[in-house]
């Protein structure tokens, strides 16, 4: 209840977040995404930038806000990325905003990552080149934080690392989830075994680049993409 409502006359008070089970909310009433849209002239700009990297362009972020209590959890060292960045023809293109950005000089010793760095969403706004971005990628593969959520609604494909025990959101036991259909789940089989997701995730884009075909995928000699 806002500041403003505390002397309203009221029956029943409910938490936004609880909502979904008192109104007995079916998967199938959920909205699909997407639902947001990125400026057109940004993604024109960012098209081009990009282009000139090649590779198959994976968008990576690792840190959610360091003052949320589980953040612990969710937020994942950029280290752990290392077997996907590694990988031939993988182009990482650094998606992480202010907390997380520190480790990014030890992690760029042992995988080549592209950072804009400042240049993003300075002068257009929160998220607004970070979506432009996005809408340009090959893939983007994050943590449990705004850029998961962001890709979502975009409708990109987006794989999302969890860990064990994830917010009620995400639910359990599945790959998919009823938020977002371009999104896929890889969860923690034990707390803390982020090598096991990264693990898992590696085969995952081991398969989906076989299976790519070499005119639908941008190349590390900077051929133009025309997914």
């Amino acid at each position: 209840v806002s500041p403003e409502a505390e002397d309203l006359d009221f029956d029943v008070e409910v938490s936004v977040l609880d909502l979904p089970c008192v109104i007995r909310l079916a998967d199938e009433a959920i909205p699909t995404a997407p639902y947001l849209r990125a400026s057109g002239p940004l993604v024109a700009k960012w098209r081009q930038a990009l282009a000139e990297l090649g590779g198959f362009q994976v968008g990576i972020a690792w840190q959610g806000n360091p003052s949320y209590p589980r953040d612990a959890l969710r937020s994942i060292p950029l280290a752990e990325f290392a077997p996907v960045g590694e990988m031939p023809g993988v182009r990482l293109i650094t998606l992480q905003y202010r907390a997380g950005r520190e480790q990014l000089s030890a992690f760029a010793e042992q995988c080549g990552v592209v950072d804009f760095g400042d240049q993003l969403d300075r002068d257009t706004g929160a998220f607004m080149d970070t979506a432009a971005i996005i809408k340009n990628l090959d893939l983007v593969i994050t943590s449990d934080t705004a850029v998961a959520h962001l890709a979502g609604a975009l409708g990109v494909p987006v794989w999302v690392a969890l860990p064990f025990d994830a917010d009620w959101r995400w639910h359990a036991g599945r790959e998919d989830t009823v938020w977002y259909s371009t999104m896929r789940l890889f969860r923690q089989s034990k707390r803390g075994d982020w090598p096991g997701v990264f693990a898992r995730l590696k085969d995952a884009l081991a398969e989906r680049l076989s299976s790519t075909p070499r005119s639908m995928r941008r190349q590390i000699d900077g051929e133009k993409h025309l997914g």
